[in-house]
């Protein structure tokens, strides 16, 4: 295993707000991944099934049913789920353009989105690019608290400060904890 596959450990904030934008992406996401998965051709929906599978389940990851938002929660991400979530937002922004290769997901996005969820693709852009400003936000002294968390050594007065750091980065991307 080279460093490029080790998971990463992200904070997540445990918020409804964050929780809500974490779940309509994942039911996004998966619902793009069963229309994918029934169809033979790989490009159909710009990526294949698979990628839009592991972006849903590691999007579903992160939503919780604790909202304490002084609760810690740590998310160990693997570089090829944070690629494949990077993939599946690439492929979404095609919709927005007039690309004749995202017609068959721009009418999928159309006829599930607003119906359903009654909101557009900016919408959903919005919020995925909130969960992928959480997923991508590496503090190194975020690494060093995550690990101390992880090996049950508690927090220190002294993480405090890394913990502000994050949560106001978290409010800068629009998302709250």
């Amino acid at each position: 295993m080279n460093s490029t596959d080790v998971p990463r450990p992200v904070f997540l904030p445990s918020g409804p707000s964050w929780n809500a934008q974490a779940h309509l992406v994942g039911e996004v996401l998966h619902t793009v991944t069963a229309a994918a998965a029934r169809t033979p051709d790989d490009t159909r929906y710009l990526v294949p099934a698979l990628t839009w599978q592991v972006a849903a389940d590691q999007v579903r990851d992160c939503v919780t049913a604790d909202h304490h938002p002084d609760r810690l929660r740590i998310l160990l991400l693997p570089a090829h789920a944070l690629e494949a979530i990077w993939s599946c937002r690439t492929a979404l922004a095609r919709t927005t353009g007039h690309d004749d290769n995202a017609e068959r997901l721009t009418g999928l996005l159309d006829s599930y989105l607003d119906p359903v969820h009654d909101i557009g693709l900016p919408g959903l852009m919005d919020a995925l690019d909130q969960v992928l400003a959480v997923l991508t936000l590496d503090l190194p002294a975020a690494r060093t608290l995550a690990t101390r968390v992880a090996l049950n050594r508690g927090i220190r007065e002294e993480d405090q400060e890394v913990l502000d750091e994050i949560r106001a980065a978290w409010r800068r991307t629009g998302t709250s904890s």
